[in-house]
């Protein structure tokens, strides 16, 4: 298990405040932290060396690019093919965060896809990989909303950084 990196207020405050936009300028997080544009600039260099924070990620709505079908597809393998099917799904176009999981399946992506023949084909694809048990498609009924302020970031007591 991965060593729990230890945060303090300030830290929560500028996770927080990049989560709801990754853009803010450095001026305005130090203005809210009430923090100089030095010390948020260290503390976000620190959390990028602890490995909380590894890059700006945003979810756009694909529907505008053509790919209106949004859909997970779990994945049952004998033995261990998760590395192979990462690597081979990896490659093909549409399929988002392929990765194994935790649970009745053994690896799990997030598919979008321009209509339901193409994910078809996809699903397809998936059942023909060697070692593939089972496959299982489930369509989303619209995009993903993801809701970045329900992640209760917990501050450590007493830890002084910065």
């Amino acid at each position: 298990m991965k060593p729990i990196v230890k945060l303090d207020e300030k830290d929560v405050q500028i996770l927080r405040i990049l989560v709801k936009n990754a853009r803010t300028r450095l001026k305005d997080i130090a203005k809210e932290c009430g923090i100089t544009s030095v010390s948020v600039l260290n503390r976000i260099k620190r959390l990028r060396k602890l490995k909380v924070i590894t890059g700006a990620a945003l979810f756009p709505d694909l529907s505008k690019l053509g790919l209106p079908i949004v859909a997970t597809i779990g994945v049952i393998v004998n033995g261990n093919q998760e590395d192979e099917l990462i690597k081979i799904f990896s490659k093909q176009i549409g399929l988002i965060e392929p990765s194994e999981s935790i649970g009745k399946y053994d690896f799990c992506t997030l598919v979008f896809s321009a209509s339901i023949r193409e994910l078809n084909k996809i699903n397809q694809l998936v059942k023909k990989e060697l070692g593939v048990r089972e496959v299982a498609l489930n369509l989303w009924s619209g995009q993903p909303h993801l809701v970045f302020e329900n992640i209760d970031f917990q501050p450590i007591r007493g830890s002084n950084n910065g």
